[in-house]
Order: structure tokens, then sequence, then C-alpha cells
């Protein structure tokens, strides 16, 4: 049966998404970022801007030194997700293999699905009038195909925006022999510099390398992926939501808008971060006994500490207060940039009753407030700690889905 792989990657998404929104906005330069006055980057750049040299990550002085002209929009997290709900289900529609890597991009595995390219052809261009007809005009996806996702990505990537592009055995050659090495899912500057010192410039020379010699150089496992790579093998498979790998740790971090020494101003933030901890493992039916608490100074050194608990937790009032409890009595060496909390050492959460009142009160109590929460937005329920404590500003940066 012949494996066909779609990857499918939304154009310039956030910025496509709030040019949708507001029509004043279209056919202009966008940049999406945080607050104009706030330490952020481009989160994402619309094609207009994208002209001009804008990338995501860049600064937005950077931005504006190329693009003075361009219009900057706050991120809006929730909407994004939103219509990222809304593709997913039409994807779902096509194939019950879905992997939502990140909030933009999906692979589907049509194997069984479609006899041959030329049926998933149709299928991809079904794929598109379906995600106009759910978002508008103006947002659009570029769609690969092909028998693995290494080259059903680099397919995407190649006739962007609005693109659709079959590679099979008839074009393979011809197609990846005029890509950059870094052009390949997983081949980065790093391992190109490498390669290079190595008098690999070339996909062409890279396939005629001796992949013995590979080996010696970057280990069995990169060697070898090194070689299939280009000869556009990749036996990696689609990782639906149904079958997703278990959950290593559960992390939450926040850039303040300024640095500071005020603990009660990182206080603030860790509570955030903590609920936000909870909220996640609970979804995910975990909890965890390894907390780590960090942070990142003024200089970009890194500070925090770890330890384990005999008891395993999902709830994030918990969650802070062990931490608050810790960070009261550290000094803090400089101004704070940086917070983060991270849960691991993880298991599932099981049905057993607790042993202690306070304890089985929440375990009864703890879902209804999800639920809640779910329904009317986040933080309509809240401790009595965050009562009169802003909400952090929500910030958009690089994730993916179901962060």
């Amino acid at each position: 049966m012949q494996r066909i792989i779609f990857h499918i990657d939304m154009d310039s998404y956030f910025a496509t998404l709030e040019q949708q929104a507001n029509p004043f906005l279209r056919g202009k330069p966008v940049g999406v970022s945080g607050k104009e006055d706030s330490r952020t980057v481009i989160v994402a750049a619309s094609r207009e801007a994208k002209q001009f040299g804008v990338k995501t990550a860049m600064s937005l002085f950077e931005a504006r030194k190329l693009c003075p002209q361009m219009y900057l929009v706050e991120g809006d997290g929730p909407k994004y997700r939103f219509v990222t709900d809304e593709f997913i289900k039409i994807f779902k529609r096509v194939s019950s293999q879905v992997e939502i890597y990140s909030i933009d991009e999906a692979f589907l595995d049509l194997t069984g699905y479609v006899n041959d390219f030329k049926a998933a052809r149709i299928r991809a261009l079904w794929i598109k009038e379906q995600l106009k007809i759910k978002a508008g005009e103006w947002v659009t996806c570029s769609i690969g195909i092909a028998k693995n996702k290494l080259l059903a990505k680099v397919a995407s990537d190649l006739n962007k925006p609005n693109g659709l592009v079959v590679i099979n055995d008839t074009n393979l050659f011809n197609i990846i022999d005029k890509l950059k090495l870094t052009d390949f899912w997983g081949l980065g500057p790093r391992i190109n510099r490498r390669l290079e010192a190595m008098g690999i410039e070339t996909v062409k020379k890279l396939r005629a390398y001796p992949v013995a010699e590979l080996i010696k150089e970057f280990g069995l496992f990169y060697g070898r992926k090194l070689h299939d790579m280009v000869r556009g093998e990749d036996v990696g498979s689609v990782v639906s939501d149904y079958n997703e790998p278990a959950v290593k740790s559960v992390s939450r971090a926040y850039t303040l808008d300024r640095d500071t020494w005020d603990k009660g101003e990182i206080f603030q933030v860790l509570a955030h971060l903590c609920y936000k901890c909870g909220r996640e493992l609970r979804r995910k039916k975990i909890a965890g006994r390894t907390l780590e608490y960090y942070w990142r100074y003024d200089d970009f050194t890194h500070a925090g500490f770890r330890f384990t608990l005999k008891k395993k937790i999902d709830d994030g009032l918990e969650l802070f207060k062990i931490g608050q409890v810790k960070l009261i009595r550290y000094d803090l060496a400089k101004a704070v940039r940086l917070v983060g909390v991270r849960v691991a050492n993880l298991e599932p959460v099981s049905g057993q009753q607790l042993l202690f009142t306070n304890e089985r009160k929440w375990q009864r109590l703890g879902p209804f407030l999800d639920q809640i929460n779910d329904t009317y937005g986040e933080l309509t329920i809240k401790s009595a700690y965050l009562v009169k404590k802003s909400r952090l500003r929500n910030k958009i940066g690089g994730f993916k889905y179901g962060d």
C-alpha cells in the first residue's frame, strides 16, 4: 500500500488571522508581537512584512529598521487556538491519524484513505477549500504530499504561500538536490557547520559520503539519519493525539515586563504559572513528584532549585505555596527577568481515595472548578491569593499546540 503523508503549514498564520479579522490590515506589512513598549519580539510576520526581511524572533527594533511602516498587533493566543481547533476538526474528517505538530502546522497520514498521489492531491484541494470556508479568503495554507514526513515537510515549503506540492519517486532527486542542507527538517546550522568542515556543502556530496564515516563523526543514530535524509528516506510515523507519547514534564515560564528584585512581583507571576501548570496536569490526568522553580537574571544567567516530594501533586495552589516558602528564604543575586516552574517525575492519577479530608474535598471539587474555567475563561474561579492580583499579560511565542 502506498504510504501517503500530508504536511499542512498555515501561511503567516497569526498575521493572516489578524488581517482576516481586520480588513484595514490586508495587503499591509503586519507584525504580531507583544505590546510595543514591552520586551518582545516578532512572533509572526505577514507576507508583506516578510518582503522587507522581517522574520520571526526578530526584535522590534530590528524589524522597525527594516520596515518602519509595519503595523504591530498584539498577539491573541486564545483566538489562534480557537481557529486551530476548528481546523483540526476538518483534518480529522480526512484522516484519523492527525499529528498537531504546532499551533500552525500538522501532519496527516492518509495511507489507506486514498489510493495514490492523484487522489491525495484532490483531497488536499478539498482541505484548502474547507479552511477558506471556515476562516475566510485571506487565510491560506501550504500542503506538502509525499511518502513520509520528512519529504512532506520539504514539499510544503517549496511553493509558499498557498502552495500544493507532491514529491514522488519521479521527481524526488530533482527536487531535493536543489535544496540547501539546512532546508531538511532536523538539520540545523550547527550540524551544517560540521558538515562544511568535512567538505560537505551540498545534498549530492552528503549522499555520496560513506555512511560509516558519518556514523563515526555523528554517532549511529544521527549518522544514519543524515545518510537516509538525502535519499528521501524517513521511518517516522504520524503520532496522532490518540497515541501521543507520554508527557515527561509540564512547565510554564514568563518574561517580566521589567527586571525586578521585588519578590512580591515574582510571587504574583509564579502563582499564575503554578495555576497554569496545575490545570495542565489535571487536563492530562497526571501528577508529579519532582518540582523545579527557576529564574533568569538580567544578565541571562540562571538560578533556581529542584527537589522531589514523597507524594505527587496536581494542584497549582499547592505547587505555588511550596515554591513560595523556599523562594522567601532565597537571596537573589541580581534582578530577575524571567520566572519559570516545571513539574516532572509524572504518574497517572489513580481513582484511589485520598487519606485526608481536605485532600478528598479538593479531589471532588477540582474537576468542577476546571470545567467552570474552561467554559467561562481562565481564572473565572481562582484561589484567594490571586483575587487582588492582576492577570499576566497574555504573551504569544513559539509553542506547540496545547501549551
